[in-house]
């Protein structure tokens, strides 16, 4: 749509030459001013407001998903990882350390020497920090084991081998120790009486007239028996079941 507008003038006469007669017919000049201008600028500022109004709505709805199904980690560390996982939830705290080249993250401190490279062989690592009396196996914080009858204690599987010995999953194997064998000496000296022909099936069968023993002597510390007889440290005195005060010998603890 366009507005016209007309403006109209007399022309009169310039009073120069010979007179005549005035020109009475009008003189009209028409203008014509654009009116789009205007609507079209109003009509861009709309358009702009409605997109800016449609972006910050989405930006609100974005923001409004992440809040909702996305955790907040609220200063706690991120997990990972399994043994990561296995470490936080067993009272460990994820730390870092210097350790060797072919050792990857969260190593087990149940072991020795996953970290005892020198500096060019090594790098730095996710480990597990587990409380006191405890050492991360790969998994979780454990009760540190240091010995054969320890490692017996927790559960761990026994191996029955001569001696036998006690493995940690993800840690070390502990073999049991063997005591000294027992001399004449050792075993007065722990209050036992030492017969140096004496012999475990007579003994392991006293009472009992069904079992005959080969005719052989055999040096041990007997143990027991009505003197209470004792047996050396890191032995126990074996005797036969259902005989009271009956005699018996020493043997390896475990």
């Amino acid at each position: 749509m366009r507005v016209h507008r007309v403006g109209c003038s007399r022309r009169e006469s310039s009073g120069v030459g010979p007179p005549s007669s005035p020109d009475l017919s009008p003189r009209c000049e028409m203008n014509i001013i654009p009116l789009y201008h205007s609507h079209a600028v109003m009509g861009l500022n709309r358009i702009f407001i409605w997109v800016i109004g449609i972006l910050a709505t989405l930006c609100i709805i974005a923001a409004s998903v992440l809040f909702l199904f996305v955790p907040v980690h609220r200063g706690a560390p991120i997990v990972v990882s399994e043994a990561q996982a296995g470490c936080l939830a067993s009272g460990g705290k994820v730390g870092e350390a210097v350790c060797c080249l072919s050792t990857n993250d969260f190593p087990s401190s149940c072991m020795v020497g996953a970290c005892g490279c020198s500096a060019e062989d090594s790098h730095a690592v996710k480990i597990c920090t587990c409380p006191k009396g405890k050492c991360f196996n790969g998994t979780a914080c454990v009760m540190s084991i240091g010995s054969f009858s320890e490692c017996v204690a927790a559960g761990y599987q026994v191996l029955e081998n001569y001696p036998r010995q006690c493995s940690v999953p993800g840690g070390p194997t502990f073999t049991e120790p063997i005591p000294p064998a027992i001399t004449a000496q050792s075993c007065q000296g722990a209050r036992g009486h030492w017969n140096d022909c004496s012999s475990r099936c007579r003994l392991d069968n006293a009472g009992r007239s069904d079992i005959a023993c080969p005719a052989m002597c055999e040096s041990l510390c007997e143990c027991g028996g009505i003197a209470g007889f004792g047996c050396p440290q890191g032995y126990t005195c074996h005797t036969p079941p259902g005989i009271a005060d009956a005699l018996g010998y020493c043997v390896a603890q475990g």
